[in-house]
């Protein structure tokens, strides 16, 4: 004997065209915000006032700073006028061995402590047409790169002598040394 439930042809009915319309409208607006367009308040633009200060914005024509080489005997020529700021980024203790003459020493392990104060050093030399130069070993040493991006993204041009002291050296170049860091 059968089974009177399988006996039955089941049949299913797809939604008429009004009902699919319906449904899509229905979905549409559920996405919609709850609040008409008019109720939505209007953003306006802030008002200054008089006693605010202007925020002091950068030209647009303003050269963005940049990281360049610098070789042995465009610095040493440089050092001799005076034109330009030089910073041996090596700890005090090598400082205090030997440095180029009228370097002063910022070593990289102090760069955030004393960034304020060179800043302004950095400024006055720039206005001044004096190239700002860092340097530490050799052209393995990254601590000088590394200072020198730091000092580019302030949006200073920095020159890297990335051959180092070790070259000042080897070329014969005169040199200060065995005495105290200069202070800061």
């Amino acid at each position: 004997m059968l089974h009177p439930i399988s006996t039955h042809k089941v049949t299913s009915s797809l939604p008429n065209k009004a009902g699919l319309y319906a449904l899509i409208a229905i979905m549409l607006a559920s996405c919609e915000s709850s609040k008409p367009l008019a109720e939505t308040p209007m953003v306006s633009k802030p008002t200054m006032e008089p006693e605010s200060k202007p925020i002091k914005m950068p030209p647009n024509n303003r050269k963005l700073g940049a990281v360049e080489s610098i070789d042995v005997e465009e610095l040493f020529g440089l050092q001799q006028s005076g034109n330009v700021l030089i910073y041996d980024v090596r700890v005090p203790y090598f400082y205090s061995i030997d440095h180029i003459p009228g370097s002063t020493n910022w070593p990289h392990t102090d760069y955030d402590a004393k960034v304020q104060k060179r800043d302004i050093e950095i400024q006055k030399a720039m206005t001044e047409g004096k190239k700002v130069v860092v340097y530490c070993f050799n052209r393995g040493c990254s601590e000088a790169r590394n200072v020198a991006k730091k000092l580019a993204r302030r949006d200073y041009v920095i020159h890297i002598f990335s051959a180092g002291i070790d070259t000042w050296r080897a070329a014969a170049l005169p040199l200060q040394g065995a005495t105290p860091a200069k202070p800061e």
